[in-house]
C-alpha cells in the first residue's frame, strides 16, 4: 500500500456506508476506515454533498504517513469544493 501512495496525493473513497445519522449521539459505522486504521496510515474525513435529508455523506482520503501536511491540504480542498458544488 505504500508504494501506491507514493505515486499518488491520496486516495479518495466513502467514509460511511451512508449519510450521517440525525443528532449527536452517534457518527454512523466506522467500518470503512477499518482497512486503514489497520495498516496504520493516516485517513482524513470531510464532509461532501448532501443526501436528500441534508445529512453529509463523508469522504475520506488516505495518505501516506510521511506526507500528512499535503494530505490535510487536499482534504480541506476537496471539503471547500464540495461544499461550493452542493
Amino acid at each position: 500500500m505504500l508504494a501506491l501512495l507514493c505515486d499518488v496525493d491520496a486516495v479518495l473513497g466513502p467514509a460511511a456506508p451512508g449519510a450521517a445519522p440525525k443528532g449527536l449521539t452517534v457518527t454512523g459505522s466506522p467500518v470503512r476506515s477499518h482497512p486503514w486504521q489497520l495498516l496504520g496510515l493516516p485517513a482524513v474525513t470531510v464532509p461532501g454533498h448532501r443526501e436528500a435529508q441534508g445529512m453529509p455523506l463523508g469522504l475520506q482520503l488516505m495518505g501516506h504517513p510521511d506526507r500528512l501536511e499535503g494530505l490535510f491540504s487536499l482534504g480541506h480542498a476537496v471539503e471547500q469544493a464540495a461544499r461550493a458544488n452542493g
